[in-house]
């Protein structure tokens, strides 16, 4: 899909899932009218609305680059056959990566609807998402799922599916149903083998009889087993997922404890600063700012002049050797903060995604590993032996490193490692560098309490 029209695209889209609701009321939004109920049930139902208008859109966007992207693929691979030029393959590969780009767009925003429906809470968005790899949805079950998802919603507007294969993140269930203030995954089963499997389950459920559904498994073959228990395992991490979205608590299926913290820590972001920003440039190209004497912005209009390129320079002047971060690289990530829910205009938003305006990013890391220094933290660079065993070590999530060295921080007597995780916060999140070294601090601090807690009861 050209650039153009891919555009064009974009922009409805994201209409229909940030704007839509908010247009089609015939109320004036505000807090006051969505204490009314039957206010807020009109709202809702026109957000949700929107929703699937934008779901549709972005299923269909999805199969017209699944197309394209297949047979790139397939002109590639003659083209390696033919021993092509290698510019034409470069040229081939290089739309490859446009396609791919696009398609982590349109699921972008599909998160962006995820994001609403789970309340921007990262601890509940993290348990839907298990490191496999994305759906391509031309493979999968589509027409039916639309079909159900169509029918749910006629049934009843206040509940919103959403089909958990175009998002970047959701791998568990076929649906993601947001009902009034409930959370479920619901999978999807078709065909003879699965409808069995299902009355056979809720038989069982009925009449609680063990010996009779083991009896009625005997008589099957080894294929139906198989599928059955694969049916029964997916529904159980779907249930189990669910429970303790809504809980609050429960055991994961790696058998890991896990407990979502209500606690809440308010952290101070500069997102009115990205947002002036984009507005200068529209008049005078670019606009830099430097953040509580650490993090560097640099944010730039590029479709006039291409001088973003003076980012690296103007690092170097400040003594800045920490790798450059442009915020569209966040779009790749599974579990990221989507782009499009900052508060820029709508305009910016498609404008950022195209490349057409350019936030650039940097961090003086001494500077900031001073501010843990400033609070009575201890900061320890590990060696690079240290940290290549560090990072080695299987199912272990990979430390932070600068110039080949993990960071360690130590306070409260406890000790955590710097993962990348913090610096997304701050990239494209916005953290002040100042609340990311307090929010650190304060996720340490709960650590040695939770600690204390298990000392005194052990």
């Amino acid at each position: 899909m050209n650039d153009k029209k891919f555009s064009k695209e974009l922009k409805s889209i994201l209409f229909y899932v940030l704007e839509y609701g908010m247009r089609n009321i015939p109320f004036k939004l505000s807090m006051d009218a969505l204490k009314q109920p039957e206010l807020k049930r009109e709202f809702i139902s026109k957000v949700h609305k929107g929703f699937m208008l934008a779901q549709n859109l972005i299923i269909q966007n999805l199969l017209l680059l699944g197309k394209e992207k297949a047979k790139n693929k397939d002109m590639i691979k003659e083209s390696n056959r033919q021993q092509k030029s290698k510019d034409v393959i470069q040229g081939l590969k290089q739309d490859l990566k446009r396609i791919e780009y696009q398609e982590n767009v349109l699921r972008k925003i599909a998160d962006t609807i995820a994001w609403q429906i789970l309340n921007n809470d990262i601890t509940v968005i993290r348990r839907l998402y298990n490191f496999s790899s994305q759906v391509e949805i031309y493979n999968s079950n589509l027409k039916h799922d639309l079909q159900v998802v169509e029918e749910m919603f006629e049934k009843d507007n206040e509940t919103f599916p959403l089909i958990t294969d175009i998002t970047s993140f959701i791998q568990i269930g076929d649906l993601l149903i947001k009902d009034r203030n409930v959370i479920k995954v619901v999978e999807l089963k078709e065909g003879k083998v699965n409808e069995e499997i299902s009355n056979m389950l809720d038989e069982h459920f009925e009449f609680k009889c063990d010996r009779k559904l083991f009896f009625e498994l005997e008589e099957k073959g080894e294929k139906f087993q198989k599928q059955f228990f694969r049916y029964v395992k997916q529904q159980s991490t779907a249930l189990n997922s669910v429970g303790i979205i809504n809980r609050g608590e429960g055991t994961d299926s790696q058998g890991r404890k896990i407990k979502i913290i209500d606690d809440v820590f308010y952290t101070k972001h500069f997102t009115e600063t990205v947002e002036s920003m984009l507005e200068k440039v529209n008049k005078r190209n670019y606009s830099i700012n430097y953040i509580e004497n650490c993090l560097a912005i640099g944010v730039y209009n590029v479709s006039r002049i291409p001088i973003h390129t003076a980012f690296e320079a103007w690092k170097k002047s400040i003594d800045i050797d920490f790798p450059t971060v442009d915020i569209r690289a966040f779009i790749n990530g599974s579990v990221t903060h989507p782009l499009f829910l900052h508060p820029f205009s709508l305009d910016d938003k498609v404008k950022l995604v195209m490349g057409k305006k350019v936030i650039l990013m940097s961090l003086n890391i001494n500077e900031w590993l001073k501010m843990f220094e400033r609070k009575n933290a201890v900061v320890r660079l590990l060696s690079k032996k240290e940290t290549a065993r560090l990072n080695n070590t299987p199912n272990h999530l990979k430390a932070f490193e600068y110039n080949g060295q993990a960071i360690e921080i130590e306070h409260s007597n406890i000790k955590q490692i710097i993962h990348d995780g913090i610096f997304e916060r701050m990239f494209n999140q916005f953290l002040t560098p100042s609340s990311a070294v307090d929010f650190l601090i304060q996720a340490n601090s709960a650590g040695f309490s939770e600690l204390s807690e298990v000392t005194k009861r052990e």
